[in-house]
């Protein structure tokens, strides 16, 4: 597995691993353009890629977060079905909490689903801490969400 920034023609990538992932937020086109072509606040996209695919270099997972300055935002991540558990995800982590300690970001937040355990145990595994629970925020089912943060 190979983890790298994102660039616009990766888009075609990011869509189809975010359209099949459920828990993954989903955006509209202009959100996605959005990510490569708004630059205030930054943003940061990055890809995992596995060299062993059958197709060299299919994505298989995205991180997307942006610099808020001190605070940063995990906006949206996702890990194709068959490569969840495989530390495809921690990887995306991990080189996002790196970025972030790089720019002196003194924490990070995300939003979570409060019935997306398994992402839970990863943020949880990844250092992030629960600060506060929004009553009712998702929709589709509704659904509270629980706002984690990574202090760095």
């Amino acid at each position: 597995m190979e983890i790298r920034r994102a660039n616009p023609s990766d888009l075609p990538q990011l869509k189809a691993i975010s359209a099949a992932s459920v828990s993954a937020a989903q955006w509209t086109p202009q959100q996605w353009l959005d990510i490569f072509h708004t630059q205030i606040p930054p943003r940061f996209t990055w890809i995992a890629e596995d060299r062993n695919a059958p197709v060299p270099g299919q994505g298989i997972g995205f991180l997307v977060a942006q610099n808020l300055g001190p605070d940063w935002e995990l906006e949206n991540v996702a890990v194709l079905g068959e490569f969840r558990r495989q530390g495809v995800g921690r990887a995306l982590l991990s080189t996002l909490l790196a970025q972030a300690r790089a720019l002196q970001a003194e924490r990070i937040l995300l939003e979570v689903r409060a019935s997306n355990q398994s992402a839970i145990r990863l943020y949880h595994g990844s250092g992030f801490q629960l600060l506060a629970r929004r009553r009712n925020y998702y929709r589709n089912p509704d659904e509270d969400a629980l706002i984690l943060v990574h202090s760095l």
